[in-house]
């Protein structure tokens, strides 16, 4: 008995593993897009994450400039002699710079070994920088600063408004305002707010 065998032709353009060019070229396309798609969201993602880690480090570094500043600026006028020997709380004072002493040891004399007890702040505003100089040179405690000013008030919380206060006007100061502003080019200025009293100045 004579048997026929029947072959069923292949179609056009399929290859003997079962894909065709056209979806061949498909696939790839696919696959590229979404290659681009899963590489810009992990782009963003790692711009986000720095700018983040960037902001976030900066905003500590100016809060803890912001708590020195406060705790030493908050000691001006301190003279716990008896009699009292005579402390100029605020040397100098405009909406930049302002120079306290204290006497912080009770020892009659204002020394400027650390901890120092004549320190002098002051912001430049080209360097973008907050230094501190106790006496001995100053140093940068702050960068980033794209503004920076002081404010000063008197017992009735009236503003002493002509800078550089006298001395006439630094005697009547009783709390000092401080607005700082911090930014870099990877994040959004955000600005401190404070209000310091100075005691030892309250009679």
């Amino acid at each position: 008995m004579t048997r026929f065998i029947v072959s069923t032709p292949r179609a056009p353009g399929r290859s003997s593993a079962g894909f065709t060019l056209v979806e061949l070229l498909v696939s790839l396309t696919i696959f590229a897009m979404v290659a681009g798609v899963l590489t810009t969201v992990l782009i963003t993602a790692n711009r986000t994450h720095r700018q983040t880690t960037h902001r976030a480090e900066i905003q500590g570094a100016s809060r803890q400039a912001l708590s020195l500043l406060t705790a030493e600026l908050a000691q001006a006028g301190a003279d716990p002699m008896i009699p009292p020997a005579g402390i100029t709380g605020i040397v100098t004072a405009d909406s930049t710079s302002l120079r306290v002493r204290a006497d912080l040891n009770a020892n009659g004399t204002i020394q400027t070994t650390e901890p120092s007890e004549d320190i002098t702040y002051t912001y430049d505003a080209g360097a973008q920088t907050l230094s501190r100089n106790p006496g001995s040179g100053a140093a940068v405690v702050l960068q980033n600063v794209t503004d920076l000013r002081f404010t000063y008030f008197d017992a009735a919380d009236q503003p002493l408004s002509t800078l550089p206060l006298s001395a006439t006007h630094r005697a009547l100061v009783r709390s000092i305002g401080i607005t700082l502003t911090s930014s870099d080019r990877d994040s959004h200025p955000f600005t401190h707010d404070t209000r310091i009293t100075l005691r030892n100045l309250a009679n």
